[in-house]
């Protein structure tokens, strides 16, 4: 005689608790992400515009990312332990042009935060070289303050190069901004609007022998030290050959390095035959 057993399957029903507060709160990350994408969404105005009505926009988009770098700040400033909080810096970084009107974007909070925290939180970090070359021909004082600090402190030899090199190309291209702005009162007002009147009067009070001459010695340290570092598919060595014989040679006041050419006339003439008089040269290519 067989047996029939039967089994009772019991089936529990587990609800989880609801959600609290603080567990509906977006991570970091996502918060990082939710800012990248509004800042792509500000970039883009989806139309055919006239150069008027683009004018109004850019203006407009650089007003928006200015709001969006404090946010990315401020998210650093609330994560500070968190890996985002470098890449929230970065980004604000990026959308800092310190270079746009200041009757259009105004003072700008987010820059001299951001640069606070990197150099707090973050100096010794692999990341920095990309933000190093960013603001290698910025005019702002605490570029200047966080490049001596990364190249000085941080420990990684590629890093410390783009600092170097990006050190000396700000030094030398603030020097050649200052002589705009002693040529011109209009820049001069302009400058002092975007970046500080007391800022730009000390800068104008500077040496500047001296500070050419640091501008070279960085350039010189770059090519001697880091060579044989690549940036965008070119070495340090061959980028600085470049900015040494322009400082060296092509600078006002010195003397220009001597050509050889053949002259509207037919004639050969060597620039140093014209020594001690104004000269000009034009120079075309003849098919």
């Amino acid at each position: 005689m067989g047996r029939s057993v039967g089994a009772i399957t019991l089936s529990l029903l587990v609800f989880a608790p609801p959600r609290t507060g603080a567990q509906d709160k977006p991570t970091p990350a996502e918060q990082f992400q939710a800012l990248r994408k509004e800042y792509d969404r500000a970039s883009s105005s989806g139309a055919v515009l006239t150069d008027e009505e683009r004018l109004k926009f850019v203006g407009q988009v650089y007003k928006h990312r200015s709001k969006l770098a404090l946010k990315f700040v401020e998210l650093a400033e609330n994560h500070p332990k968190d890996p985002i909080a470098l890449d929230a810096l970065m980004q604000a970084v990026r959308q800092v042009n310190n270079m746009w009107p200041a009757t259009l974007v105004g003072d700008d909070p987010a820059r001299p935060r951001a640069f606070a925290l990197l150099q707090r939180d973050h100096i010794q970090s692999d990341k920095l070289g990309p933000v190093c070359q960013r603001i290698a021909f910025g005019f702002c004082k605490e570029y200047e303050t966080f490049l001596r600090a990364v190249l000085d402190m941080n420990p990684h030899r590629e890093v410390q190069a783009q600092a170097c090199l990006s050190l000396a190309h700000f030094l030398a291209n603030r020097l050649q901004r200052l002589d705009l702005v002693n040529e011109q009162p209009d820049a001069a007002k302009e400058f002092a609007d975007l970046f500080g009147k007391d800022y730009l009067d000390e800068l104008r009070r500077q040496d500047r022998a001296k500070a050419a001459a640091e501008a070279e010695a960085l350039f010189e340290r770059a090519a001697e030290k880091y060579g044989d570092i690549k940036i965008d598919g070119a070495t340090i060595g061959a980028r600085t050959k470049a900015e040494l014989f322009e400082i060296r040679h092509l600078s006002v006041g010195k003397e220009a390095p001597d050509i050889e050419g053949i002259d509207q006339d037919g004639k050969r003439f060597k620039l140093s035959d014209y020594r001690g008089k104004v000269v000009l040269l034009d120079f075309w290519h003849q098919q």
